[in-house]
């Protein structure tokens, strides 16, 4: 183990832990957890035992997943409540417009993932609900390229290679990005930008495939997004200090 790892703080290797957890992905068994915070099983395997004893972790049929009290918590932060009440009439709008789900993100200061705020969820039939976690999972990956591309987390490394200049400009160009999940869920996200062009939050939309009129619903979201940004631009207290 190098110096660095056995330098890590019980506290920083417990948010680590809590940070393995990514949109669409309720609960995670132990080993994953300690394959992706980078650290010993055994070392894992204690930290967790606290965290569930404080309430942060609960056991669940699969593994271990986020629990209340985080939420409860997460709940406060400023950004996240100043931002999500100004998207989120647009994420209502979206829902009415297009009978998808809708989801409002902003960008995570400390990994290259799209952070869920918000949802407004479409109705689904019975044995249908593995479509939601599909469709979050679409939105967030969406969502994540969408603040790649936008450079709200340019400065921090991901766990895969940086998109490509190409891609990024792309995206840039084009205003969105369209994610499909291997069970046919599609995820559209679009960027809420500061006066700088820089992506803050982002809002998406997701649906099957084949149900989701594409044109349509990308010019609904797109619409909304400038929207908001035009709102965020004029609320400059909400746009966060680099």
């Amino acid at each position: 183990m190098s110096d660095q790892k056995r330098s890590r703080s019980m506290l920083a290797r417990g948010l680590s832990i809590l940070r393995c957890f990514r949109p669409g992905e309720p609960e995670l068994p132990l080993s994953e957890i300690a394959r992706r915070a980078d650290i010993p099983k055994a070392t894992a395997h204690r930290i967790i035992a606290e965290l569930v004893e404080e309430g942060m972790l609960e056991r669940g049929e699969k593994g271990l997943r986020l629990g209340v009290p985080l939420f409860v918590l997460g709940a406060q932060v400023p950004r996240q409540l100043e931002l999500r009440d100004l998207a989120f009439p647009y994420a209502e709008q979206l829902h009415h417009l297009t009978r998808g789900s809708a989801f409002v993100f902003i960008s995570d200061a400390f990994r290259p993932d799209a952070a869920l705020v918000d949802a407004v969820r479409r109705a689904y039939r019975a044995g249908t609900e593995r479509s939601a976690e599909q469709e979050t999972w679409a939105s967030a990956q969406a969502a994540t390229r969408i603040f790649h591309a936008f450079g709200a987390s340019a400065a921090l490394p991901s766990r895969g290679a940086r998109m490509a200049d190409p891609e990024a400009a792309r995206v840039q160009h084009q205003r969105f990005v369209a994610v499909r999940s291997a069970s046919g869920a599609l995820g559209i996200a679009a960027p809420v930008l500061t006066a700088s062009s820089t992506a803050v939050a982002a809002l998406a939309i997701a649906g099957p495939q084949d149900r989701l009129q594409v044109v349509r619903a990308t010019s609904h979201l797109r619409a909304a997004c400038a929207a908001v940004s035009r709102a965020l631009q004029r609320t400059p207290e909400l746009v966060p200090v680099p």
